[in-house]
């Protein structure tokens, strides 16, 4: 019986997430034995990476949804945890995700007793997989939530085909402390005999990569930046060739969305036949493709720019791409969690901003804003520190003058927030 939605909510989100610290896949094996194994009973494209994961789902699931029913499977969710499952563009209703709550719990309550305790993800995980199996779907895309290798979602045995996108340093104290060794987690979601689909990497990743490929005997198809001829990159949209497709144009912006989309014209275009799929189909596929949260424009007055940035590397994207925008002032506004590379984001987010706010983020790795304002007033002089998101975000809009630009980034934690606010009018 149904109480409210926070009991359902209490429930999954106390199983905590223990990302990391688990060294085998026990428990959401345990949990989906119990489920009748469903994962094994549906074609799953399996994505990991550092940045790119949800784009490139996006991109391969809105073209895959033209031709057949898809799920898709990311996270973390903006605005209501449904959002992670969805089907055809459409997420899980309220009453079925609540359904699947009520046959889980029990399970995960027998299977606590026995010391195979399943965290919030893996919970999410078993969901997911019964769901695409139940609703029969054609195939589904599914993302992996950290790392790869011993990420729950790495349970299924025989993927459709697993994809790569680019690697960079994040969640180091989990997933290794050199590019190497994130490579091999990141590539533990390679099978025997599946094709797998790479984004350009560097060297030593790349390297991981073809090893483990080449020890599980599956193909690898990659593609190389010089394929790519960039015709128009602006604040609303890109446009270019790629090998013979002509004149592909993406919604999301930034020279780094090209490259996912790359990827995923890359494994589109070898399955095109199976999916019933042509160049028409899979142009469009990609240009409708949209990605919350990532360099989204949300607010014209003033211009507000979304982007849920939080390591090196995709800093580095979102100040590249910061020159399609034309602006007078740039206001910043982002809080960071402990285990990023804060220094470099807090350096590299002073070198472009007119004035800073930062706020905190409701996360047990999170600062204390005077931790964080005394850090980044070490760098940058012109920062004002709000503890309320909703009072910071709205302090940020109001300093805005005509034709600035106002970006807030750091977090996807953070990010979620704003969304909520802006699109929902909802407290924070």
């Amino acid at each position: 019986m149904i109480k409210d939605k926070d009991y359902y909510l209490d429930w999954i989100y106390g199983r905590g997430n223990s990302a990391g610290k688990r060294r085998d896949l026990s428990a959401i094996k345990a949990l989906l034995n119990e489920l009748g194994n469903p994962q094994d009973k549906i074609k799953v494209i399996h994505i990991a990476g550092t940045n790119g994961k949800g784009s490139t789902a996006n991109y391969i699931a809105n073209t895959l949804a033209k031709t057949s029913k898809c799920g898709l499977f990311t996270s973390p969710y903006m605005v209501e945890i449904n959002e992670e499952v969805q089907i055809n563009g459409k997420a899980i209703s309220d009453e079925d995700f609540f359904s699947y709550i009520n046959l889980i719990r029990p399970i995960c309550e027998k299977l606590d007793v026995r010391g195979l305790k399943n965290t919030y993800f893996e919970v999410m995980t078993a969901l997911m997989y019964k769901y695409f199996y139940d609703k029969k779907v054609d195939v589904c895309v599914v993302e992996t939530g950290l790392g790869g290798r011993l990420d729950s979602t790495n349970i299924v045995k025989k993927p459709l085909a697993t994809i790569i996108t680019t690697i960079s340093m994040d969640h180091t104290n989990i997933l290794g402390n050199t590019i190497e060794e994130i490579a091999w987690n990141k590539a533990g979601i390679i099978k025997e005999n599946v094709p797998v689909f790479i984004y350009p990497q560097v060297k030593g990743a790349f390297d991981v990569i073809l090893k483990e490929a080449n020890e599980k005997n599956s193909k690898v198809y990659k593609f190389n930046f010089d394929e790519i001829k960039i015709k128009t990159q602006n604040d609303n949209y890109n446009e270019f060739d790629f090998r013979n497709y002509k004149n592909i144009k993406t919604s999301l912006i930034g020279k780094v969305q090209i490259y996912n989309a790359c990827n995923a014209i890359n494994f589109l275009d070898y399955f095109k036949e199976e999916f019933f799929l042509d160049e028409n189909i899979i142009k469009e596929g990609i240009f409708e493709s949209k990605n919350s949260g990532r360099m989204e424009l949300i607010s014209k007055s003033p211009k507000v720019l979304i982007d849920g940035s939080h390591n090196k590397e995709s800093i580095d994207a979102l100040i590249k791409s910061l020159k399609l925008f034309k602006y007078n002032r740039l206001i910043v506004g982002f809080s960071v969690l402990k285990d990023k590379d804060y220094d470099y984001i807090i350096e590299n987010l002073s070198s472009v901003a007119d004035e800073m706010v930062i706020t905190k983020v409701d996360n047990p790795r999170a600062f204390d804003l005077g931790e964080l304002e005394k850090i980044v007033r070490e760098k940058f002089a012109n920062v004002n520190a709000i503890d309320n998101i909703k009072n910071a975000y709205e302090y940020s809009k109001q300093i805005a003058k005509e034709n600035d630009l106002v970006l807030w980034c750091g977090s996807l934690y953070l990010i979620g927030e704003i969304i909520k606010y802006e699109k929902m009018n909802k407290d924070i």
